[in-house]
């Protein structure tokens, strides 16, 4: 994977209109330039995920997609739970029927996800 792109400001915005893709143009600080061609869906996206992330709400920010880098699961020492953790959050505690139904969730969203061509944020 390449190195992230950290971009400083828009040097350039262009609709293309026969391809309907509106392209943007980024510099970064040693005036490096890449440009990002995109298609209504992501417009549509994106729209959404900045008008959250500029509000002045700072809550607003976390609502955002966690992505957790480290996750664990265990049982209760004590009570017949299954124990799911994200990150350094809270544990999560199921009851094994809960834990079977999360699981299965789980396999369908992935098998569904394998089959899409192009993701959507949502």
């Amino acid at each position: 994977m390449a190195d992230k792109f950290l971009a400083e400001m828009v040097t350039r915005t262009e609709f293309d209109r026969s391809r309907s893709r509106l392209e943007i143009s980024f510099s970064d600080i040693k005036g490096r330039s890449q440009v990002l061609s995109l298609g209504a869906d992501a417009i549509a996206a994106l729209t959404a995920i900045f008008a959250e992330v500029s509000t002045a709400d700072p809550a607003a920010r976390e609502r955002l997609t966690k992505m957790p880098k480290r996750y664990a699961v265990g049982h209760g020492r004590h009570e017949p739970l299954v124990m799911l953790r994200f990150e350094d959050d809270a544990a999560y505690g199921l009851s094994p029927s809960q834990a079977t139904a999360v699981g299965e969730a789980l396999l369908e969203e992935a098998e569904a996800l394998s089959d899409v061509k192009y993701l959507m944020r949502q």
